[in-house]
């Protein structure tokens, strides 16, 4: 009588993990991608609403903020979110906290010419992959878009 046990060998083992080991290799990038991609596209929905924020609290109020507190009451927006640091009372730096703080966009304030103040959006040094996506996102502006003075254009 030949003796029949039903289980696995070694060999069908080691194969196994091997394909599971393959399977986890391709997804787990690919999740680690979506997951920059969605924090891009959070931080530049961001930044569109402290656009909005800047220029609404100007036209409201006629009045440009001028410290770092003022900036944080003009937009709620800076104040919830770790990523929006101001650096000097009209300029917000947008970082990437995951990847050492670096810096993905930069916002300016230029009130140079008060009949053309401007907001203007410059792209900062950081290479994550969350500031390659801000940059997608959210075109580099160096002449800025007027938010008061004689000529407004959104």
């Amino acid at each position: 009588m030949k003796n029949s046990k039903s289980a696995f060998t070694i060999i069908e083992l080691i194969f196994v993990i091997v394909i599971i080991g393959v399977l986890a290799s391709i997804a787990i990038p690919s999740l680690s991608a979506t997951r920059d991609d969605a924090k891009s596209a959070i931080l530049a929905k961001a930044i569109q609403s402290v656009k909005s924020e800047i220029a609404s609290s100007i036209l409201a109020t006629n009045k440009i903020p001028t410290t770092t507190e003022e900036l944080k009451n003009v937009s709620n927006t800076i104040s919830d979110l770790p990523q929006f640091v101001i650096v000097d009372n009209k300029i917000v730096n947008i970082i990437d906290t995951d990847n050492s703080s670096q810096i993905c966009k930069t916002l300016v304030i230029d009130d140079s010419n008060i009949s053309n103040v401007r907001l203007i959006i410059k792209d900062g040094n950081g290479t994550s992959s969350i500031c390659k996506g801000l940059r997608e996102l959210v075109p580099d502006n160096n002449i800025g878009f007027t938010i008061a003075g004689n000529i407004v254009n959104y």
